[in-house]
């Protein structure tokens, strides 16, 4: 089975939108930068309410914030290098199934070439054996012995540089035959050895779902982050942020996963491809 199109989209897949406020919160972010940002009315929300609890409370909200932040900045990290891995295994997988594709292909047509070649070259005399048969039943039909005789002394000579000519072209077809027999053994192992990579894309299939499904709870504990800032609820802020880093703590197992599937995967190609240049 050829390797899927699996591309990682960062902005779908790192679920930011969670930490919107509904009318007030939100979050600005540009490629490669910070993950989240909270707009110029959040931030002024978020710092009232962490200047007015005590020092150990807003230190503690601090620190939730920019550990989310961090977080998010590893979830990105890992979408690229699963992008950068993804496309490099599908471009590898394709090339070396148009490799295995051609396994022997020179040979097989050098051979399809010499065969026929070779029939081109008895075609003539298999016309003269035809012709000299056909000459020696008119012979025999007149009852001509002196002609009979001739003809039937130029048949038999004609007739064994036919079987000879036969011989040679039965002998190249089945050398014909055989190769493309071996190739086609060899491509079959080869497939055989990508197709057990149908069950890492199953296994990466189960990480993604398993990354989306943490994702939506990101993304529906963000809306409940969003009443807590805007009404002030520092213990609620507080719950919200550690629901939210370890739902984000979670899609970071699911992107480690996907990468680590990626590698067995280019692992795979890997192995096939040497073994191809055993063969």
């Amino acid at each position: 089975m050829r390797i899927r199109n699996r591309r990682m989209s960062i902005g779908t897949t790192i679920g930011l939108a969670g930490l919107a406020f509904l009318l007030s919160l939100s979050y600005s972010m540009t490629a490669f930068a910070a993950p989240f940002e909270f707009t110029p009315t959040a931030k002024k929300a978020f710092d009232k309410m962490v200047s007015a609890a005590s020092s150990s409370v807003s230190a503690s909200l601090k620190k939730q914030y920019a550990e989310l932040q961090t977080l998010q900045r590893q979830d990105l990290d890992w979408d690229s290098k699963i992008n950068a891995l993804h496309y490099r295994n599908e471009e590898n997988d394709g090339k070396l199934r148009k490799a295995i594709r051609e396994i022997d292909s020179a040979k097989i047509k050098a051979l399809e070439n010499a065969a026929a070649s070779l029939k081109k070259q008895h075609e003539p005399l298999f016309k003269l054996y035809e012709t000299q048969k056909t000459q020696l039943s008119l012979a025999r039909s007149f009852k001509n012995k002196n002609l009979t005789s001739a003809l039937s002394v130029q048949v038999e000579m004609t007739k064994a540089a036919v079987q000879a000519a036969k011989k040679k072209q039965s002998d190249k077809n089945a050398e014909l035959k055989k190769a493309k027999a071996d190739a086609n053994a060899k491509m079959k192992q080869l497939r055989r050895m990508l197709d057990d990579n149908d069950a890492t894309e199953s296994k990466i299939k189960a990480a993604k779902a398993a990354a989306s499904t943490y994702k939506t709870m990101f993304t529906t504990e963000g809306k409940v982050l969003g009443g807590a800032v805007r009404g002030g609820d520092t213990s609620g802020t507080a719950a919200s942020f550690t629901r939210m880093i370890a739902h984000q703590r979670q899609i970071l197992v699911q992107k480690y996963l996907i990468h680590s599937y990626e590698e067995r995967i280019a692992a795979s190609i890997e192995k096939t491809e040497a073994k191809m240049r055993s063969l």
